[in-house]
């Protein structure tokens, strides 16, 4: 961006990307902006509890990625929040490295893949707490215990991490006319244009199969050459 003297805004909203003749309208809290395409690199965030003591031991032992978090716990006890294949997902890779591993779901069964199901209930080392919801996440400076509906008792267990696995919420609010899927997922092909010519999407804000940052990488690669290809075509 330097060699190239390339503008950059930082700390703008974007509230809105149209088609507007054969430009793209891009519309921020501060302004607006018109370009020839627009890649769309917005991402995902991770679906909060909304409980006392989630913000304040958010990185104090409670985290939204096993992949990227997990061996940081081993040999610890640790929850995992959610029932379905992002929380067995995780737990297949925690029953490796923690001591002891919960599943806290807020269903009367877990869901997911049969074939993930069967591997997290046949591990020793899991305590599956269905009908279950966290009401709170405790400690002192870190992460000590959660508190805990269950079949409606409340009690507390103590774990040293815990891990939110009940989804995420892809960062497309914004644009309104590309086409989604029904997770709110844009829709790209495999050139990464969108719907709307002249509008690219790229990473985990896409319907794209993984959320890595690797991946994610690679398909903004892909996107910057197809805008490379459209802007030569048009």
């Amino acid at each position: 961006m330097r060699k190239y003297d390339i503008p950059v805004k930082e700390k703008e909203e974007v509230i809105g990307v149209s088609k507007l003749d054969k430009n793209i309208l891009v519309r921020t809290l501060k302004g607006e902006y018109q370009a020839r395409t627009v890649i769309i690199a917005s991402g995902k965030r991770s679906r909060e509890l909304g409980v006392p003591g989630e913000k304040e031991f958010k990185n104090k032992g409670l985290t939204y990625c096993a992949t990227c978090d997990g061996p940081l716990f081993a040999g610890k006890d640790v929850a995992i929040i959610g029932g379905g294949n992002s929380a067995l997902d995780a737990a297949l890779q925690l029953i490796r490295i923690a001591r002891k591993v919960f599943i806290i779901n807020n269903t009367l069964s877990l869901g997911g893949d049969l074939i993930m199901r069967q591997k997290v209930e046949s591990a020793g080392n899991v305590v599956i707490k269905n009908d279950s919801q966290v009401s709170a996440v405790l400690g002192d400076k870190f992460v000590e215990k959660i508190r805990l509906i269950s079949q409606g008792k409340e009690e507390e267990i103590s774990v040293q991490g815990v891990f939110v696995e009940v989804g995420l919420i892809p960062n497309s609010g914004f644009i309104k006319d590309v086409e989604k899927n029904s997770y709110g997922e844009i829709k790209i092909n495999s050139y990464n244009e969108t719907s709307i010519p002249g509008i690219f999407a790229a990473g985990d804000v896409t319907d794209v199969a993984q959320k890595q940052i690797i991946i994610a990488a690679g398909e903004g690669s892909k996107a910057s050459l197809g805008v490379f290809n459209y802007i030569s075509r048009n």
